[in-house]
């Protein structure tokens, strides 16, 4: 257990350790939150579309990230007033925090001309929403990746559309069924809903590479990836195991269905898979985060000391700033930035290995051989 290497399964312990922040990295304005600066080589531009899938009747809100070229003037928003209402609402955050977040990408900046880049398509968790993902996705374009981040209703918290109407969330299980029941009823929409939805906004940014004015060219399609959180996790590793043009898939904190019972069925997959857990979901005895089950050499489980299901997202950082509540907010906003940090890391990491074919020094010298 002591061995290094990537001979077999791979499993990562890593405990947070406040500590390791440097006194730059604390953001020290208690009035504004800056998200954690990305620490790529690009600037980021950001832009927001619909796509209309006529056949099974979904509008799709879309926001992607990307490398870019001449930033604009003003950073784009976190969030639109209406969604972060509801966020606001959800997490118990002050009215009107969006105005204090700062962001680092800029509304509807050139894409950079040094691609074609790879691209990341990035699922949220249910009753979340892409923008909560913004550290995380930011860091990603400025590595020189396109990251395609869909809302999916009724999934998501609320998707706003461009014409004023929104769709909220609502539950599509049955609420007066057994556990087991309800697993099988949300696995079935994972599959029957999320993935098609992921397939059909693929096939659309295939299309506008070759024929948009904006994007065209600048995608590389050889060089696929899907990151996702929780139910975004799950809808990551199927895809990842279902889609033939998804080449690596990465799973934060997400089960299987209803793997979330003693039924928990293993997913077989012949793909470079990065699962990070918290330590409540890999001690439980019906899981253990084994859920997916790939290539002894290129299969990671990363398993964060103290980190919770949502330290995965920005949810953390804006409740240190903006709680509507008390809280002890410089020490949960420590841990929140170290906790983004590294996922951000490992996630970039692990990408950069199986789609650019670079070195992984994290996961692959400071890893533990799992021999059980």
């Amino acid at each position: 257990m002591t061995k290094f290497g990537v001979g077999a399964i791979l499993i990562l312990i890593l405990a947070i350790d406040v500590n390791r922040i440097s006194s730059q990295a604390i953001d020290v304005d208690q009035t504004v939150l800056e998200l954690p600066p990305p620490d790529g080589p690009y600037a980021i531009g950001t832009t927001a579309l619909v796509l209309s899938d006529t056949l099974r009747h979904r509008e799709l809100l879309v926001t992607a990230w990307y490398p870019c070229t001449t930033p604009a003037s003003v950073a784009a928003p976190y969030a639109d007033k209406r969604t972060a209402a509801e966020l606001a609402t959800e997490w118990e955050l002050q009215p009107g925090f969006e105005r204090r977040v700062r962001t680092h990408a800029w509304p509807q900046a050139a894409i950079s001309k040094d691609g074609p880049f790879p691209v990341v398509f990035w699922e949220h968790g249910s009753g979340v929403v892409p923008a909560t993902y913004t550290t995380l996705a930011e860091g990603l374009a400025s590595h020189g990746y396109v990251v395609v981040a869909t809302n999916h209703p009724p999934d998501s918290l609320i998707a706003v559309y461009p014409d004023g109407h929104e769709l909220k969330a609502q539950p599509y299980w049955p609420l007066n069924a057994d556990r087991r029941t309800q697993g099988v009823a949300i696995g079935k929409f994972a599959e029957d809903v999320l993935v098609a939805d992921v397939r059909f906004v693929l096939d659309q940014f295939q299309e506008l590479n070759a024929h948009d004015n904006f994007w065209r060219g600048h995608l590389d399609f050889a060089k696929v990836g899907i990151v996702g959180h929780s139910m975004g996790g799950t809808t990551a590793a199927l895809a990842t195991k279902e889609e033939r043009r998804i080449s690596v898939g990465v799973n934060l904190d997400g089960s299987t269905f209803p793997g979330m019972n003693a039924d928990v069925r293993p997913i077989e997959l012949h793909k470079p898979l990065l699962f990070m857990a918290t330590e409540e979901h890999a001690s439980d005895p019906n899981s253990k985060a084994r859920e997916y089950i790939g290539s002894e050499a290129n299969t990671y489980y990363v398993v964060v000391s103290g980190n919770d299901h949502m330290s995965f997202s920005d949810k953390r950082l804006l409740q240190a700033r903006f709680s509507s509540k008390p809280s002890s907010g410089k020490l949960i906003y420590e841990h929140a930035l170290l906790s983004l940090e590294l996922t951000r890391s490992l996630v970039q990491e692990f990408l950069d290995k199986y789609l650019k074919g670079k070195l992984a020094p994290e996961l692959d010298v400071l890893v533990r051989v799992d021999r059980k």
